[in-house]
């Protein structure tokens, strides 16, 4: 998926530029930075990643794994 994704996002920031050299102006180069910054942006997040979670629980025990605060009402 998130290759189709900056598939999608190169392929705009092609058209983009292609547009701004046929008719140059204000409105078509802007949108050609908009392009490469949503692509850059589409790079700079795929590199975050989640530490994975692992746990050990006994016999009789029940494991509940959450990536934030967990409240347990009895």
């Amino acid at each position: 998926m998130r290759i189709i994704v900056k598939f999608v996002l190169f392929v705009a920031f092609v058209a983009c530029v292609a547009w701004a050299i046929m008719r140059p102006g204000f409105d078509s180069v802007i949108a050609a930075v908009i392009a490469l910054g949503s692509l850059l942006a589409a790079f700079v997040a795929d590199k975050k990643t989640e530490p994975p979670q692992s746990q050990i629980v006994g016999a009789n025990g029940n494991g509940i794994q959450a990536g934030r605060d967990v409240k347990i009402r009895k």
